[in-house]
This record gives structure tokens, C-alpha cells and sequence, in this order.
């Protein structure tokens, strides 16, 4: 088969080589579903598709039984931002009509299945990642969206968005291209092993004077799973946050630097 048309992936769907490309995509299952995504100007108007995003100028729709989804916008993204981050959300949209739900999170492959990660904006997710990924070796299975369905995790797009500070201290600026109008770094990752692998835990990334792990008491990890939740779906589904605040949380706190990773290497790994 010609490369150029061959079934890639992410997310767990079968998506078009032409308008994502081969380079940061998996090569698709047969039986992954199929998801023709539409990039346009003009918003669905037929019956049967609603409304899951929107932001300044942008929105996507998905059509009832997510075979379709549609990304609307005045300003159509380059190649870069197809696969990052519109094709995350675009993902989401059709998760969401299938019964799934996605996160907010990175996620590393262990032995056990998938360890979840979850950061605030500018809390460090990201440079975690790609310190795990380059120094640790470990197998980075998402950077920044993480969707679960069908009682699993599906793999994300084999790359890392970096801001240029944490590229410079890792040594990636002459390994990575510059995307997202050079406000970020990207990387690319090896392919996992496993594309799909259930989630077995939580860790709650936060800042502090020094590397420490706690338990998150049962009562309190919905609401940190509800918080990095990608959308607030109108239908209220709780099944997917429900489950994942079933399996062990913990908050590792650690300081602002990159002396402490291999600490917080340890901790991650050990649950």
C-alpha cells in the first residue's frame, strides 16, 4: 500500500492521512472506528449535529453517532495545528458522543497500564513528560489530552509541544521543530508499545519546596478529575470520571526544577 494512504490514527480513531499526515500518527487498527473530520468556515446546519466547543472564532460539532466531526473557524490552522491541538479536540467531541470522556492530562505507559497526569496550566505536565520520555525512558502515551473509552485509555499523537524554556534545558532545540507561531517546541516520540491499556492510577502534579508523595482521600478525586475534564458535557455522563476516581490518587509535590525528577521518576512509578 502506498504510504501516503495508508490508515493512521490517534485516539483510537482512524483518521485521514491526507489532512493529518503520517509523521506524529499511529498506524490505525482495522478495527479502530472511522472518523471523517471536516475543517471548514461554514457551521453544520443539518439536524443531528451539536455543539461540544467553542472558543474565539472557532467551534466543533459532532453529528449524532460520531461518524463526523466538524471544526468551524474564521482562520484555518496550519498542518502543525491540525494535529495539535485541534485534532485533540475534534477527538474529544466524537469520545464524548460515543460515552467516553477525555482529560485534560498527560500519561505514561507502565508494565500496569496507563499512570495518568495532571498538572494546572504552567504546572509542569508537559516538561515532566519529555524528561520521562528522554532521560527516564519511559513511554510517554499522551501529552496533553487524555481519552478514555470503551474501558480504556487511547494513545495520543506521538509528540511533545515544548515551551522553548524546557527545550533549551533538554537539549531538544536542534531535534524539534518550531510550531504554534514558534511559541512551542515539538518533539517526537517513539511509538508505544500498547495504543490502547486501561488506566490504573492518578498523579496530581503540584509545585512545593520539596519532592513529596500523598494519598488523595476517595472524597476528594472526583472533583480533581471533574477539573481537568476537556468539556463539561450537557448530558451530565459521569461514567468515565466515576471510574477513574475509583483507582488510587496521589498528589506528588516537588520543586521548579529538573534536579528533582528523577525523585519524582520514583514516585510516579511506584503508586
Amino acid at each position: 500500500m502506498n504510504r501516503d494512504a495508508s490508515p493512521v490514527g490517534a485516539y483510537g480513531f482512524r483518521l485521514d492521512p491526507t489532512l493529518f499526515g503520517h509523521r506524529y500518527l499511529h498506524e490505525a487498527s482495522a478495527d479502530w472506528p472511522a472518523l471523517n473530520v471536516r475543517i471548514g468556515t461554514r457551521t453544520p446546519t443539518r439536524a443531528g449535529w451539536r455543539e461540544i466547543f467553542s472558543g474565539a472564532g472557532w467551534a466543533v460539532h459532532v453529528e449524532r453517532g460520531a461518524t463526523a466531526v466538524s471544526w468551524t473557524g474564521s482562520e484555518i490552522p496550519d498542518s502543525d495545528g491540525l494535529v495539535h491541538p485541534l485534532l485533540a479536540l475534534v477527538a474529544c467531541a466524537a469520545t464524548l458522543e460515543r460515552g467516553g470522556d477525555c482529560l485534560h492530562a498527560g500519561a505514561v505507559l507502565t508494565e500496569d497500564g496507563v499512570v495518568a497526569v495532571l498538572a494546572p496550566s504552567g504546572g509542569g505536565k508537559t516538561s515532566t513528560m519529555a524528561w520521562l520520555a528522554l532521560r527516564a525512558r519511559l513511554e510517554v502515551f499522551t501529552d496533553d489530552h487524555l481519552n478514555v473509552r470503551d474501558g480504556v485509555a487511547h494513545a495520543g499523537p506521538r509528540m511533545l509541544d515544548l515551551r522553548p524554556d524546557a527545550a533549551v534545558h533538554l537539549g531538544l532545540t536542534q531535534h524539534a521543530d518550531r510550531v504554534r507561531r514558534a511559541g512551542r517546541h515539538r518533539y517526537q516520540l517513539p511509538v508505544p508499545r500498547r495504543l490502547s491499556a486501561p488506566v490504573v492510577r492518578t498523579v496530581i502534579l503540584e509545585w512545593g519546596p520539596e519532592v513529596t508523595v500523598e494519598t488523595v482521600p476517595p472524597r476528594e478525586r472526583l472533583g480533581h478529575i471533574a477539573t481537568h475534564r476537556t468539556a463539561q458535557p450537557v448530558d451530565g455522563n459521569l461514567t468515565v470520571p466515576l471510574a477513574l476516581a475509583a483507582l488510587p490518587m496521589t498528589r506528588l509535590t516537588r520543586p521548579q526544577h529538573f534536579g528533582c525528577m528523577p525523585d519524582v521518576e520514583r514516585a510516579l512509578l511506584s503508586g
